[in-house]
C-alpha cells in the first residue's frame, strides 16, 4: 500500500499574535515587495523593484533597506544557518538585480523581503539566550558592508560586461 501523503497548509501567525516590532516588520516587507498592483496582471510591484530601476545605485539600495529584517532575526535570536539564508536571498536579489532589464524583471518576481520575514517568523527562538546589543550592532555593520560591497563589485561587473560587449559588438 503506497504511503499517504499529509499535506499541510501554511501556517501565518496573525498580526495579533505577533509583536508590534514584526507587525512594522512585516508591513514594511510588503511595502518593499508587493505594495502596487500590476494593472492588468496577478503580480504587485513593491519599492524595492521601483528603486532598483535606478542604474548602478538602486540595487545598492534596495539591499542595504533589506538588511534591516536580517538584524531583526538577529535581535529575535533566529539561528545562524536561517540569518545566512536570509542574507543569500539579500545577495541574490542585488547580484541579479544588477543584471540591466533582466534585473529589473526579476525584481518582480522575487521577493526577499517578505521571505525573508516570513523565515524570521517562523525561526525566531525565544528559548535561547539574548544577543547582546553590541554584538548585534557589529553583525548589523558588517552585514550592510556585506552587501554594499557585494553590491558594488557585482555593478562593476556589469559595467564592465556591457562595455566589453559593446567594444566588441562588430566580432560577435
Amino acid at each position: 500500500m503506497p504511503a499517504t501523503r499529509v499535506l499541510i497548509p501554511e501556517v501565518v501567525e496573525a498580526d495579533s499574535e505577533i509583536p508590534m516590532d514584526l507587525v512594522a516588520l512585516r508591513r514594511f516587507a510588503v511595502l518593499m515587495d508587493a505594495a502596487v498592483p500590476i494593472p492588468g496582471t496577478r503580480r504587485r510591484m513593491g519599492l524595492d523593484a521601483a528603486i532598483g530601476l535606478i542604474p548602478g545605485l538602486g540595487d545598492v539600495i534596495g539591499g542595504a533597506l533589506s538588511a534591516w529584517v536580517v538584524v531583526e532575526a538577529l535581535r529575535y535570536r533566529v539561528p545562524m544557518p536561517r540569518v545566512l539564508r536570509m542574507v543569500g536571498n539579500i545577495l541574490a536579489d542585488v547580484a541579479l538585480g544588477s543584471i540591466p532589464i533582466f534585473g529589473d524583471i526579476f525584481d518582480l518576481f522575487f521577493e526577499e523581503n517578505i521571505a525573508n520575514v516570513e523565515i524570521l517568523i517562523r525561526a525566531r527562538d525565544r528559548t535561547r539566550p539574548p544577543r547582546t546589543l553590541g554584538g548585534i550592532a557589529v553583525a548589523a555593520a558588517a552585514l550592510v558592508a556585506l552587501i554594499v560591497g557585494a553590491s558594488i563589485i557585482i555593478a562593476a561587473m556589469v559595467i564592465i560586461a556591457i562595455v566589453w560587449l559593446i567594444r566588441n559588438r562588430g566580432a560577435l
